[in-house]
């Protein structure tokens, strides 16, 4: 079923509202958060956004317009040359998703193996056709070639979730990541002028990836510390807790699928604890 102010992702019931905003725990407080359409295995929010103490818990945000003329010269660089090699603009992803398919598959293949995706060409090709979500893209101006992508959703008045950024490995010596994300960040200088935040989203557990670290480095992104909460399903709750202490014996075993999810899970749950004390 459908229970306001929540929403499935990925095993987990989470929050469809902005991390800034309050929300509502009442359905977790009473179980029906459980019968969440795709039957949640754990329930997972956060509050005290951006409490200016340092937690093990935080969302990468950008508050303030870029000024490329404050970064040291090496970053100031690393952006123009991205300028110059690529071409930033908002796209139609109906007009170009055979491209945005082709920077998926390129981009996944760099990744590690423990990592990687695979996904049917004419299904992903077809879900494209329909997102309604804003979408970036960068362009060769050598080759005129699509050389990644960027999806951003307005979650609430002035909270722009910036949740997915793919580009082609071969292009990353030229710089294409940080054409991005300085055309994203001049896309939306008014509204960040203006008070608006644009979201990285929350610490990475499951990914290895240095990308909230690039923000953060070159782009004056920040962390926004807050509290992490989890609630599990009753049908799991006992075996979370008879695992927990081996959760060191369990990333051994972080190959594997079902344990790197796993461990995922045991790594929140050992954040949740360490705030708590």
């Amino acid at each position: 079923m459908k229970i306001d102010g929540w929403k499935y992702y990925n095993h987990a019931a989470i929050p469809a509202v902005a991390p800034h905003e309050n929300v509502d725990t009442s359905p977790v407080k009473s179980g029906s958060i459980w019968s969440l359409d795709g039957e949640p295995i754990i329930a997972r929010w956060t509050s005290d956004f951006d409490c200016g103490y340092e937690t093990n818990w935080w969302y990468v945000i950008k508050d303030d317009p870029l000024d490329i003329a404050v970064l040291k010269a090496k970053r100031r660089y690393e952006i123009n040359k991205g300028k110059k090699n690529f071409d930033f603009r908002k796209i139609n992803p109906c007009d170009y998703a055979e491209e945005i398919y082709d920077v998926l598959v390129a981009a996944f293949s760099a990744y590690p193996e423990k990592s990687r995706r695979t996904f049917d060409r004419e299904r992903f090709i077809s879900g494209v056709r329909g997102w309604t979500v804003d979408v970036f893209g960068t362009f060769s101006r050598e080759s005129g070639e699509l050389a990644g992508y960027a999806l951003l959703m307005s979650v609430s008045d002035g909270f722009i979730d910036f949740f997915e950024m793919k580009t082609k490995p071969e292009y990353e010596k030229y710089s294409v990541n940080a054409a991005m994300v300085a055309g994203i960040l001049e896309y939306h200088e008014k509204e960040l002028s203006e008070g608006a935040v644009i979201s990285d989203g929350a610490r990475s557990i499951s990914h290895e990836t240095a990308f909230q670290d690039y923000l953060e480095k070159y782009f004056g992104f920040r962390k926004a510390y807050c509290r992490l909460h989890l609630e599990y399903n009753p049908k799991y709750k006992p075996l979370i807790k008879i695992l927990y202490p081996f959760r060191k014996l369990l990333s051994v075993l972080d190959f594997i699928d079902l344990f790197h999810k796993l461990n995922g899970v045991m790594k929140m749950e050992e954040i949740v604890r360490t705030d708590s004390k």
